[in-house]
């Protein structure tokens, strides 16, 4: 070899071992960075607070969300709770749980609804188990009602040739399946769950709204409402924010300047380090994803 091809390969070799050395120092700098987030949030939870919590998205029964909301309660530094609402609504025991949980522990501390862009039917009922519902003016918000769907494959397995016979203990049992269409009665019973539900949902709003008969019956047709028209209805307390939301917890706690503090269940990361540290566990995907293929009673704007 020349000295010259040598003296080559030696700095290729410092050049790597450089290179090697650098990223070694960015991933300890982000270690360091990462545990000192995770340490000042630390921090900040265990002096006096408001919590705030968001819930995005579609909602469904989710049993960790439903605890972190029990040990807000619970806990003596949290003085009060903002709940981000940006949700079109979900499982009806989904919202039903979360309202629950929500209305025991405003029984004990402050708390305020804060809608984003959507908060319609289940979005919209957790958030009158809080003390106070605050909209921006354009957030679409009602939908005060509740819905069965379920797809039906009868036509197209009769058009391809394919029979589901099914022997069944009596005839509303498995009445709602994908493979026929459902008898009168059947849609009859259905009916029945389905109105059920509606009057347990139009109940809360009246009793925690306070409405007028004649706003109770204008909201409780499934209509959306812009902010503003929810404002005139009953429906929510004040147009604004977050800023609206902490100044109203402020006056109802005689307390200024205490910091804000997220909250996530342990179902989702609270920290860059718990995202990269925390171990998964796949064994339930299957089972997970089964079971929200199920038929349930949705309280949704679709």
């Amino acid at each position: 070899m020349s000295i010259e091809a040598e003296v080559f390969e030696q700095a290729k070799k410092r050049a790597r071992r450089k290179g090697f050395l650098f990223a070694l120092f960015i991933i300890f700098l982000i270690l360091v960075a990462i545990i000192t987030l995770n340490s000042f949030l630390d921090f900040e939870r265990k002096g006096p607070h408001i919590a705030r919590i968001k819930i995005d998205g579609p909602i469904f029964d989710d049993i960790n969300f439903n605890r972190l909301i029990y040990e807000l309660g619970l806990n003596p530094n949290v003085k009060a709770l903002i709940v981000h609402i940006n949700s079109p609504g979900g499982s009806v025991v989904g919202a039903e749980s979360i309202f629950v949980a929500l209305s025991e522990l405003s029984r004990e501390k402050p708390s305020v609804s804060v809608l984003g862009e959507t908060a319609t039917s289940g979005g919209y009922l957790i958030a009158v188990a809080t003390d106070k519902i605050i909209s921006r003016s354009n957030t679409l918000t009602g939908s005060i009602g509740v819905i069965l769907q379920y797809p039906n494959l009868s036509k197209l397995l009769k058009n391809i040739g394919i029979d589901v016979n099914t022997i069944r203990s009596s005839d509303l049992k498995a009445s709602i399946n994908l493979f026929e269409q459902p008898t009168p009665k059947a849609i009859e019973k259905h009916k029945q769950v389905i109105d059920e539900t509606f009057l347990w949902f139009k109940g809360i709003v009246a009793e925690k709204r306070k409405l007028s008969d004649v706003n109770l019956e204008e909201v409780s047709q499934g209509d959306v409402f812009t902010g503003r028209k929810a404002k005139k209805l009953g429906l929510v307390d004040l147009i604004g924010g977050e800023r609206e939301a902490v100044k109203y917890l402020e006056e109802k706690m005689d307390t200024i300047g205490l910091p804000l503090v997220d909250w996530t269940s342990s179902t989702s990361s609270s920290s860059l380090f718990d995202l990269i540290f925390r171990q998964g566990d796949i064994s339930n995907l299957g089972k997970n994803f089964l079971s929200n293929s199920g038929f349930r009673l949705y309280s949704i704007l679709f």
